[in-house]
C-alpha cells in the first residue's frame, strides 16, 4: 500500500516537473489604465503616471513612446520560446506633449529581416602576416 502511494506521489511530481512555465516581462499594461488614455487630452505626465516610465523611446525624438509586454514560456530542458508580445506605441504632439495616437501591435505586425551579408571596404593600407606580427615589435 505504502509502495502505491510512492508511486503516485512520484507519477505526479513527475507529471507537474513537464508542465510549461509562463513568465511575462516588460510593462504589462492594464486595459483600466488604457481606457484613461485619450487622444488629444492626456499628457505625457498623465501617461507616465498611469503606464509608468516607457520600455523604449524613439530613436530620433522622444515624442514615441513604446510600452512592450511579452509573454515567454518554457517546458523543461527545452529553450524559451515566444508565446505572445504586444507593444503599444504611444504618438505625442511635440509642440503640446498630449497624446497625439495610440496603436497597438502584436507579434504577427513584425517582419523577418535577413542580415545582409556586404562589406564595408575601410581605407588605408592593408598589412600582411609579418608586417602584423613584426610591427608590434618596432621592425617594419
Amino acid at each position: 500500500m505504502l509502495t502505491r502511494a510512492c508511486l503516485g506521489a512520484a507519477f505526479t511530481m513527475a507529471l507537474l516537473g513537464c508542465t510549461e512555465t509562463l513568465d511575462t516581462h516588460g510593462t504589462v499594461v492594464p486595459p483600466s489604465a488604457l481606457a484613461k488614455i485619450t487622444p488629444g487630452q492626456t499628457t505625457q505626465a498623465e501617461v507616465r503616471q498611469l503606464l509608468g516610465s516607457p520600455s523604449a523611446t524613439g530613436t530620433f525624438n522622444d515624442t514615441r513612446w513604446y510600452y512592450v509586454t511579452s509573454i515567454m514560456g518554457q517546458r523543461p530542458l527545452s529553450p524559451a520560446e515566444l508565446k505572445s508580445r504586444r507593444v503599444l506605441v504611444i504618438d505625442f504632439d511635440p509642440s503640446s506633449t498630449v497624446v497625439k495616437s495610440l496603436t497597438q501591435r502584436t507579434e504577427a505586425d513584425g517582419q523577418a529581416l535577413e542580415p545582409s551579408r556586404a562589406a564595408t571596404s575601410t581605407a588605408g593600407q592593408t598589412m600582411g602576416f609579418f608586417e602584423q606580427m613584426f610591427g608590434n615589435i618596432g621592425i617594419k
